[in-house]
């Protein structure tokens, strides 16, 4: 479905016959919903109403390149499908974009769920250089490094995600994105959320590092972590049954079910 609201991207979204909060999947700077799709298919499978961005943020036409945009885009997403109240999952830059989100509009985040998320320590991963472009050898870079098992993510959706971003628009949002993240206070905006946080990391994570988030747990209220051995950046397509078991564990336990 896609609405006529200017700011709402490409969204799919499957009702399902719980009662419970939906459930919004939002993907990374430049993997699309592709990493979601074992949480997908068991979130449905559940009884869940889901909703996920089908693009990566580096290709969805905003006003501007910013978190705030990004904010806006979560809104209308909401917005557009009558969704009061919502689960909200991210990964990398969604989990940034997840957090924010839950520190504007506390009324409207029932609970996150993020991974991978930038924004504590140098994010050396990201890639956060001078330069004023970002090229195919720099997406093959971030890919090397962003799983732990290469062998458990089928190599074609990964040269996939990599053909796409380096056109030249995409490339131009990721470097403003990438800025946007550095100067993002990620701190601050720990310190103000209220709702339950549930963090799932990969222990081997080169992008996000877990001890970072480990040592500003204690800014978040309600916030918990949970580390998986042998696992990178994306721990919801690297490791799925693990992820899907804490994820079901935690909707259960904070009464989305």
């Amino acid at each position: 479905m896609r609405g006529e609201t200017e700011c709402l991207p490409a969204v799919e979204y499957v009702k399902g016959w719980r009662a419970a909060r939906p459930i919004l999947l939002l993907p990374g700077l430049f993997a699309g919903d592709w990493i979601w799709k074992p949480a997908w298919d068991c979130l449905i499978a559940d009884g869940f109403s889901v909703a996920k961005l089908t693009e990566p943020f580096a290709l969805l036409d905003t006003e501007s390149t910013s978190i705030d945009s990004l904010r806006s885009v979560v809104t209308c997403v909401l917005d557009e499908y009558e969704i009061r109240e919502v689960v909200v999952c991210g990964n990398s830059l969604g989990g940034l974009v997840a957090l924010d989100a839950a520190c504007h509009h506390p009324d409207r985040i029932e609970s996150l769920v993020i991974s991978g998320c930038p924004g504590l320590g140098n994010d050396a991963g990201l890639g956060l250089r001078s330069h004023r472009e970002f090229s195919r050898p720099d997406a093959r870079e971030i890919a090397e490094t962003m799983f732990f098992d290469r062998s458990s993510v089928p190599a074609e959706l990964i040269e996939q995600s990599c053909a796409r971003v380096i056109e030249r628009r995409c490339a131009r949002n990721i470097i403003r994105y990438l800025i946007a993240i550095r100067d993002y206070d990620v701190k601050s905006c720990l310190s103000q959320i209220q709702c339950d946080v549930l963090m799932i990391w990969g222990e081997n994570d080169p992008i996000a590092p877990v001890e970072e988030w480990e040592n500003n747990l204690h800014r978040m209220a309600r916030g918990r972590l949970r580390k998986l051995p042998r696992c990178g950046h994306s721990p919801m397509i690297e490791r799925p049954a693990e992820f899907n078991a804490i994820l079901s564990d935690f909707l259960a336990q904070t009464h989305a079910a």
